[in-house]
């Protein structure tokens, strides 16, 4: 994607669009479904636009299929986008929707008309959430933050990222028959290790993009292998999402053209979505937003144009899309060549990626990465974006919340800021606009006062009557978090537990538990990763993906003094999702974790698919093996991926309750 073709004068349209492009304005009602698809679902939203002059009028608002009503409701918006519930009992099929809308003070009633889509339900399915610019992945939020690439694939490129809290690849490819092997390879590959694969369509759709020509190769022939493409690839678990064009606006490709060719892949395979890439002027993307279901920019300022322009293309098309399409942003990773004459600093990367963020985009994609150190070449700049994927993963159910949050404010146009709500936590999201410190003022909706965790940093600000002040770092960012309203877990931790950190909440060194070591077990892009998506307790559990049997992590939790003759009882909570993963026996194989103290008691546990908690007791020897310092040791020996939180060990005479082992344990 590099924009060979584009002189740097070029780059000064954005700018051009930010003063005199305003997003298009609407005096009627629109109205489309929260997810692009519903499948599994038994209930959904539909999402009303308002026009600005009945915000704030009282609304009464039916929602109907065939005359039949799925939801209403009834208010003042206060906003341009009203949820309205729906309830889904209906066999899959596209649907038309209706929604009446009367206001009072006015006789008229307006309709406004839309698509309801239920698809029978796929374990690869991914969704598009209008309302917050995500996607539904195995049922699960997910925030896509990875990178472009070349082919072919390094066999070891997939593992050396996805350690790093990379979870998407987007290789560059064509679509030829002799290749296809490799296509599969990686394919499979990302599955075992759960990363998702952007898949580059090219060289068969709508063009443009690096080294995606395929000479000598009629329209006929060319539809031939993008039908024959997708249909081998539309039930991979690795697949994300399909990628048709790159640039059209800059390679002169029709809205009409283009559309045509999304038609034919959603009708191969309408459960995944469908993105295009712009190039200034990015807000030409709106001619094609039939074309499309994801909307992407890749805006290149360094060295000649200030970082800030990626954050404010980020923002355009926020505003101009949305709800209707999400929004993902390409960072400039390269440079040295053509048009840029160096690549981005360490600190310029983090500046584009988070203000872009802040602004609303909900996927980064770099251009580009070639390992070990061609694309970026700087290997301290690309450790950057790996410690910047995994910060974003912490933060999903922030950045995709659709809470109410507390308002923000910056005391300083160069400091840009965002916030959101989730469990009664806020989370703030501040960056530097300039590359010289400065001092950050915040002023909250409200009159909170407390602390606010700085929870990258490890550290505290005092808030009081919701102002606090920090200080930003040339071109730097910052995420803090504050508990505005207390929630009490339903689980509560045993007297005398002998884990450190036992639900995995310290942040001392984000994505990763703390108080423990790891052990390969000989797949090298096995991992182990804390999810903020999924906990029993807290905020926080520990996912681990084993990509083969018998090759997954083992973490060897942190030591405490045990008694000879003593027995403990170990406790741990933990689900699996039998879905995920490459899933070699064509089956829903039991999944199943180890848990052991020290050399003793090894029991196994068979996973559920709901948070369970599994308890066992054992009893150290009068004569033991070992030290009296001892860990508990976990592992998932089974491929595919489990969630574990709120580790425990007591002495049992310590434990203030009757505890049974678990049934289902399983002597080895």
């Amino acid at each position: 994607m590099p924009q060979r073709f584009l002189l740097i004068i070029a780059f000064h349209l954005v700018f051009i669009q930010t003063i005199f492009c305003q997003p298009a304005g609407s005096t009627s009602f629109r109205i489309t479904t929260r997810y692009n698809f519903y499948s599994y679902e038994t209930s959904g939203e539909a999402l009303l636009s308002v026009p600005k002059n009945l915000v704030f009028s009282n609304l009464n608002i039916s929602i109907s299929v065939n005359n039949r009503e799925l939801g209403s409701w009834k208010g003042v918006p206060g906003r341009n986008i009203v949820r309205i519930p729906l309830t889904l009992d209906l066999p899959p099929q596209q649907y038309r929707i209706r929604a009446s809308i009367s206001a009072s003070g006015r006789k008229d009633i307006q309709n406004a008309d839309g698509s309801l889509t239920i698809l029978s339900y796929k374990p690869n399915e991914v969704k598009t959430d209008r309302l917050t610019g995500g996607l539904v992945v195995n049922k699960r939020q997910f925030f896509p933050f990875g990178f472009y690439t070349y082919s072919p694939v390094h066999p070891t490129l997939p593992e050396e990222e996805v350690v790093k809290g990379f979870n998407m690849i987007s290789p560059y490819q064509r679509i030829l028959s002799e290749t296809f092997s490799q296509r599969k390879v990686y394919m499979d590959r990302c599955a075992e290790i759960g990363m998702k694969v952007h898949f580059n369509l090219l060289s068969v759709s709508g063009g443009g993009g690096v080294n995606s020509l395929i000479e000598g190769i009629t329209p006929d022939e060319k539809k031939e292998r993008l039908v024959n493409e997708i249909i081998a690839f539309r039930d991979h678990p690795a697949l994300l999402a399909w990628y048709i064009a790159d640039e059209p606006n800059g390679y002169k490709i029709s809205p009409d053209s283009l559309q045509k060719i999304y038609e034919l892949v959603h009708e191969l395979d309408p459960w995944h979505p469908v993105s295009v890439v712009f190039m200034a002027p990015f807000l030409s993307s709106r001619l094609y937003a039939d074309a499309l279901d994801i909307v992407m920019a890749d805006p290149y300022p360094v060295p000649d144009m200030p970082v800030s322009m990626v954050g404010n293309t980020a923002g355009q098309l926020a505003t101009e899309f949305a709800g209707r399409k999400p929004v993902w942003i390409v960072p400039q990773a390269f440079g040295g060549g053509e048009w840029w004459t160096r690549e981005p600093t360490t600190q310029e990367l983090r500046a584009m990626t988070y203000q872009a963020i802040i602004k609303g985009a909900r996927g980064i994609q770099y251009f580009v990465r070639q390992g070990l150190n061609l694309f970026p070449k700087s290997t301290g700049a690309w450790a950057e974006c790996g410690r910047m994927a995994v910060e974003i993963a912490q933060l999903i159910p922030w950045l995709l919340s659709d809470e109410k949050t507390v308002t923000v404010r910056s005391g300083s146009e160069n400091v840009i800021v965002t916030s959101a709500m989730h469990d009664g936590q806020l989370m703030i999201m501040a960056a530097n606009k300039l590359n010289t410190p400065q001092r950050a003022d915040f002023y909250m909706e409200g009159s909170c006062s407390g602390k606010a965790r700085i929870i990258f940093e490890n550290r505290s600000v005092n808030v009081s009557g919701g102002y606090f002040y920090d200080q930003l770092s040339a071109l730097g960012t910052q995420v803090y978090i504050m508990t505005v309203k207390r929630t009490s877990d339903t689980l509560k931790p045993w007297p005398g537990n002998l884990i450190r950190d036992p639900g995995f909440e310290d942040l001392s060194s984000p994505g990763v538990p703390a108080a423990c070591y790891a052990r390969s077990g000989g797949d090298r892009g096995s991992t182990y990763f804390t999810d903020s998506r999924e906990h029993a307790e807290g905020n926080r559990s520990v996912r681990f993906i084993t990509p083969e049997e018998n090759k997954g992590i083992r973490l060897r939790f942190f030591p405490f003094d045990s008694r000879p003759g003593a027995t403990y009882s170990i406790s741990v909570w933990a689900k699996g999702d039998p879905e995920q993963g490459l899933n070699r026996s064509g089956s829903k194989s039991s999944k199943y974790f180890t848990v052991s103290l020290g050399e003793y008691g090894l029991k196994r546990f068979l996973l559920t698919e709901d948070w369970k908690e599994f308890v066992t007791n054992v009893t150290i020897p009068y004569n033991p093996k070992e030290s009296s310092r001892i860990n508990v040791i976990l592992q998932m020996p089974s491929e595919g991926v489990a969630w574990f939180d709120m580790l425990q060990v007591a002495e049992c005479e310590d434990i203030n309750r009757s505890i049974n082992p678990e049934l289902l344990i399983i002597d080895l």
